[in-house]
């Protein structure tokens, strides 16, 4: 079979094997090889930024004690890090020197936590709705199911870094979740058969494309036995040939969803049983950061600064750790629980929102502009508007799975180049019915405020009780007429929505509208 030079790699020496040799490592000297080993540990650079680091921290769940969130300040603030929370409820320490980051983690190991296995060919961070098991809406707690699901894979040699690509995974007893988890390559949903609760399970899932339904139900019990043939199937079968087509999604669209079912009946030796009813409830938001839990106690959602946070403002966090417990959210926010009623907080209040942003240029190299900067004067839309921004096509701010999802690039369609975002619209995340569409292809950032009013005001005027059920009836007309509507809308001409198909005619709006 043939295979890519990241494969040919591993052939070679395991990423096990590698990691006797890190400390040794001379930093003016690191390799491609170098770096795809390192990633394995959660250690990161890019050849076109050789002098910084990255250190990734694995949080499965997001839970993280305070011997653990203090451990992350003391190195941030020794090492001068900057501090990101990630939307699969990591922490991210940047701008580290060579050494630096592997101090960072081999502190990080020694504390009681890990970077392993959070970045390139692996099974990455298992997530849930950060109020798994408290919120008053959770049938029950999945955490423990987590705790095993991990020790599946967890620092083993025949998984870490050893699967074609990377690999995410979710799974949630939440009827409604703060974010939507149909995006993952595996997730077990919530649904119920024969009047007993358990899991729909979807596969296939990436950052551009939405897990298809593997018509399976999963009982609670069965979920670790069943996620192992998953793993198992996955790491022997995966395509290997081309990085760029080596998730599961690719292989499933090679051989079927019934193709990889008969690939997990070689590792799970009982009868599939067919799906349940989905349980999903539409999730609604609130900008009260007070929310009461099933035991009459009340936890306080922090926003963070669209995943960015100060060392005092992390201070804070972990002077609070010492009496609460703290959670990171999917949603690039904390959780502290265990309030026994509401109270003022030493923490800076923002406006809460549903919006994921990508770490953008600051921290990525593959990001074509400041995202979080960008979010800040733009986002500030209505918080209930589920808004994504990826600085690239990798698609990290899920803007698939948003009502409205932004993808930034660099254009000169209407003059020099300037910077600008690909619009996508009417995610249907809730029961993870549709991806969001592109409606347009290039909007200037200069125009982008005033676009997006537009869209916001039509709305509003409709008298559809959320935008996931506008967008719906909006895209009915298909995606060209919608683009037409809005920009029309936008240069104050009258306009009805219909099915429209002159392209030509769309052209010129678009040079009208934008230029």
């Amino acid at each position: 079979m043939k295979l890519n030079k990241i494969e040919k790699l591993k052939l070679q020496k395991s990423p096990c094997d590698y990691y006797a040799t890190i400390e040794s490592l001379n930093p003016s000297s690191i390799t491609e090889a170098d770096r795809f080993y390192l990633k394995n540990f959660g250690i990161y650079n890019n050849k076109q930024r050789p002098e910084e680091w990255m250190v990734r921290i694995r949080i499965p769940a997001g839970r993280i004690d305070y011997p653990g969130l203090r451990l992350i300040h003391t190195l941030a603030k020794l090492y001068e890090a900057r501090l990101l929370l990630t939307a699969r409820a990591q922490m991210e320490l940047h701008r580290l020197s060579f050494r630096d980051a592997l101090a960072c983690h081999k502190e990080l190991e020694e504390g009681g936590l890990s970077t392993f296995g959070v970045l390139t060919d692996n099974f990455r961070n298992i997530v849930t709705d950060p109020l798994d098991g408290v919120a008053k809406e959770s049938i029950f707690a999945v955490y423990p199911l987590i705790e095993k699901m991990q020790a599946v894979f967890f620092k083993k040699c025949d998984y870490l870094g050893m699967i074609p690509r990377k690999f995410n995974t979710a799974i949630s007893a939440m009827p409604a979740n703060v974010s939507s988890f149909f995006a993952n390559d595996c997730y077990f949903a919530l649904a119920t058969k024969n009047g007993e609760y358990g899991f729909n399970l979807f596969l296939g899932g990436k950052n551009t494309e939405l897990a298809k339904d593997a018509d399976v139900f999963v009982a609670p019990g069965e979920v670790v036995p069943l996620y192992a043939a998953i793993v198992q199937a996955y790491k022997k079968y995966g395509l290997r040939a081309s990085r760029s087509k080596a998730r599961l999604y690719h292989l499933i669209e090679a051989i079927g969803m019934e193709g990889f079912k008969e690939r997990m009946r070689e590792f799970y030796p009982k009868n599939f049983e067919s799906a349940g009813e989905l349980v999903r409830q539409k999730y609604r938001h609130s900008d009260e950061p007070w929310i009461e839990l099933r035991d009459g106690s009340f936890a306080y959602r922090h926003q963070s600064d669209y995943g960015e946070m100060s060392l005092e403002e992390f201070a804070q966090v972990v002077e609070l750790a010492k009496e609460y417990e703290v959670r990171i959210g999917v949603n690039q926010n904390l959780y502290i629980l265990g309030f026994p009623e509401p109270r003022t907080l030493p923490l800076p209040r923002r406006s809460l929102h549903e919006n994921v942003v990508c770490a953008g240029e600051r921290y990525c190299i593959y990001s074509l502009f400041d995202t979080k900067e960008v979010a800040r004067e733009y986002l500030d839309i209505d918080p209930a508007i589920r808004l994504g921004l990826s600085g690239c096509l990798k698609g990290c701010g899920r803007h698939i799975l948003a009502d409205i999802g932004f993808v930034g690039i660099r254009t000169n369609l209407f003059g020099q180049v300037e910077r600008g975002v690909r619009l996508y619209f009417g995610g249907g995340y809730t029961r993870g019915d549709r991806a969001a569409k592109l409606i347009f292809w290039a909007v200037p950032l200069r125009k982008l405020a005033a676009l997006l009013d537009v869209i916001y005001y039509d709305f509003e005027a409709s008298g559809h009780a959320d935008f996931e059920s506008y967008s719906q009836a909006m895209l009915r007309f298909g995606e060209a007429a919608l683009a037409r509507y809005y920009m029309a809308k936008l240069v104050g001409q009258p306009v009805t929505l219909e099915p429209f198909e002159d392209y030509e005619a769309l052209k010129r709006l678009e040079q009208q509208a934008f230029s």
